[in-house]
């Protein structure tokens, strides 16, 4: 696939920052958050990122993500509008969820049955958010 050959280090952190912000944003704007060395970097890789139709330009001169790819960290990401969201986040937010209703609903009982539901939704709701983290850790460019 030729965006994946042409999305590396600071091409795709700057790809990765636009689609997660869901916004158009400027190109001294993209220099400051990823900490580029100039204004002339930033552009150069959204020039190319525009010229693989990846990005656009409005009529204020900013960039926003023309077409979402699934290329390195944006693979464990689904696009929900025009912001991106884990794909596991879903059962993160499920386990963690049922761990609090669990601690709440059986707070003071000693039934053995409704501790271990308790203490499994704690083990699920532990794993599916270090699983996510560890995802998306592993994945981040440089």
């Amino acid at each position: 696939m030729m965006e994946e050959a042409e999305l590396h280090e600071k091409a795709l952190r700057i790809y990765v920052l636009l689609a997660s912000a869901g916004r158009p944003m400027s190109v001294r704007e993209i220099q400051r958050q990823l900490g580029l060395s100039s204004p002339s970097l930033a552009h150069y890789h959204l020039r190319k990122l525009e010229r693989l139709g990846l990005l656009a330009k409005d009529e204020r001169g900013q960039y926003y993500v023309r077409r979402l790819v699934k290329v390195g960290v944006l693979e464990a990401f689904f696009a929900l509008g025009r912001r991106l969201v884990p794909k596991c986040l879903f059962y993160a937010v499920f386990f963690s969820v049922l761990l609090v209703f669990c601690a709440l609903a059986f707070w003071n009982t000693t039934e053995p049955g409704l501790l271990f539901l308790a203490l499994v939704s704690l083990a699920l709701a532990a794993l599916s958010w270090a699983h996510e983290a560890w995802r998306v850790w592993r994945r981040l460019p440089g």
